[in-house]
């Protein structure tokens, strides 16, 4: 079953040439998959009564062009199924021009009180319906991440009181915002957007921290990156710019 939103592009939403930046289609992303889960009565506040929590684990985005400001788009989410303990989520954004970008996630399924991830229970996976359409031809959990890199180029990222979330934790989709800037501060000197971009969480990001590092090595045209300090790689990501 697939679970649709309209969106009228805002002020919040865009970056300084007035188009879509790619951390908002993360969070329109993000509050899709939790809109859909509280819809069927699955939502954050009921599985925290149970004791158990999804954590994203991985993200692909792709994009085909960026919308701007006042553009009215639709924003489009289905569960692919479950394995284990695992769940497989895509995304599609689109208006009346066409495609805008696309997206797959993995999440795990999180037990809070034993500490680990743990099999997705019938009671919660039989809440869904599936939608077996999918855009990318390699799944995203396939993917071979990068891991720890020996950065070409990094730079310093302070944390800030609103990049945390309820859980205490940088949010998913701040890290997107992390690897944004990366890219445009040290990448994108032609105004080239992002195209392709895939991330894999590795660590949360705690309220004691205050800074952070990112940095970048280029291979054969792709930008592997990751996010980290001195003892931790908190994620390892891929960014492909757009032709």
């Amino acid at each position: 079953m697939k679970i649709e939103k309209h969106h009228k592009i805002g002020f919040f939403d865009i970056d300084h040439e007035f188009k879509l930046r790619v951390q908002s289609a993360a969070r329109f992303f993000q509050e899709m998959a939790v809109f859909h889960s509280t819809r069927i009565g699955a939502g954050p506040n009921v599985l925290f009564e149970k004791g158990v929590v999804w954590f994203l684990n991985r993200l692909e985005i792709e994009f085909f062009r960026y919308p701007m400001l006042d553009e009215e788009i639709k924003i489009t989410t289905w569960s692919r199924g479950f394995k284990g303990y695992k769940g497989y989520r895509d995304y599609l954004i689109q208006s009346s021009k066409g495609e805008i970008a696309r997206g797959s996630s993995v999440w795990l399924f999180f037990d809070i009180k034993k500490k680990r991830i743990a099999k997705v229970p019938a009671r919660i996976s039989g809440l869904y319906e599936f939608d077996k359409e999918k855009w990318f031809d390699k799944e995203i959990d396939d993917w071979k991440a990068c891991g720890k890199i020996e950065p070409e180029q990094q730079m310093d990222i302070s944390l800030r009181y609103s990049d945390f979330d309820v859980n205490g934790h940088v949010n998913n989709t701040i890290y997107i915002g992390f690897l944004e800037t990366l890219y445009h501060k040290t990448i994108n000197h032609n105004e080239r957007p992002i195209r392709n971009i895939k991330i894999r969480f590795c660590r949360e990001i705690g309220k004691t921290k205050e800074s952070i590092q990112t940095g970048w090595h280029k291979t054969n045209g792709v930008y592997q990156c990751n996010i980290f300090d001195d003892s931790t790689l908190y994620a390892d990501a891929q960014i492909i710019p757009m032709d």
